[in-house]
């Protein structure tokens, strides 16, 4: 559990204890510093069915990476700013639901992972505007009010200079002055509602690396609209590539972000690693789209 995501986790925790079956050992940890979270999970490795991750995404990417390898299955339980890896899976955000789907009929949903050196993502990196207003985003604010805490810092992002930034995907090389680049697992931004592309999935085997190119204002603005419309893919101010290995370089130095915590700097290296988690879902949700696993129920014993 990590407490610095939003207020209320010790309700959080009262719930899950209420609801925890007989035959069920639950264990709680809590995170008090940048890294507990991988540092923790690593630890329960060998120890535990299911390890779950009480957060925002940067939590849940952060017992991703703790996991990584071992097989385990990874659970949510929504208490950040977006919770957008959890929403596009179709997890719930009321925390009563959301542990009543830990104890109750649920599924395992195979998904691909990101990998920026030895860290994990499930949904997306991204560095220039996103790495940018997430690095000044007051923590505090977003606690209280959510996503509305990223505004006035996109604002300034907006604000800022683009870079020269070089992509190499797979060997295919594209060089831009660019306001953003995404290495995308998944699709949405802010709500699942909001897409960059209906192609793009999380377990579908590849990288979607989208390096934005309007550079000055009314392009942005038309770069915007294609966005606010569901069109991006028609914007004239994108270049696309799909790839299993990825290379970012950028002049000046951009910031980047994990699942919206900014972890590193370019230069950057991303990797995919197919299939490589199991995540707990809704049972009815992804069943008739091809490609999405279809085991049956799982529960911890």
């Amino acid at each position: 559990m990590n407490p610095a995501t939003r207020r209320g986790m010790d309700d959080l925790e009262r719930r899950l204890w209420a609801a925890v079956p007989s035959d069920v050992e639950l264990v709680v940890r809590r995170t008090e510093t940048a890294g507990d979270a991988v540092r923790i999970a690593r630890e329960l490795v060998g120890h535990a069915d299911l390890i779950v991750a009480a957060g925002g995404d940067g939590t849940v990417a952060d017992v991703a990476t703790g996991t990584f390898g071992s097989g385990i299955p990874l659970a949510i339980l929504p208490a950040g700013s977006t919770n957008i890896t959890a929403r596009e899976s179709g997890i719930p955000t009321d925390p009563a639901r959301a542990i009543a789907l830990l104890f109750g009929p649920h599924r395992l949903k195979t998904m691909d992972v990101g990998r920026c050196g030895d860290r994990c993502f499930l949904h997306m990196a991204g560095a220039g505007l996103d790495s940018r207003f997430f690095a000044r985003t007051d923590r505090r604010l977003k606690r209280r009010i959510g996503w509305l805490a990223y505004l006035p810092s996109a604002a300034l992002a907006l604000a800022m200079p683009p870079a020269t930034v070089t992509v190499v995907a797979d060997g295919l090389t594209m060089t831009a002055v660019s306001p953003l680049v995404i290495v995308a697992n998944g699709g949405s931004i802010i709500t699942p509602k909001v897409r960059l592309d209906r192609a793009i999935r999380s377990d579908d085997g590849w990288l979607d690396v989208l390096l934005f190119t309007a550079a000055t204002p009314i392009p942005i603005v038309r770069t915007l609209g294609r966005l606010a419309t569901l069109h991006l893919e028609q914007s004239p101010f994108l270049w696309r590539a799909r790839a299993r290995r990825v290379n970012v370089h950028a002049d000046p130095i951009l910031p980047l972000q994990l699942d919206g915590d900014v972890v590193e700097r370019t230069p950057a290296t991303f990797s995919l690693a197919p299939g490589a988690v199991d995540v707990l879902v809704p049972y009815e949700v992804g069943t008739l789209r091809k490609g999405v696993h279809r085991g049956p129920p799982w529960s911890p014993s």
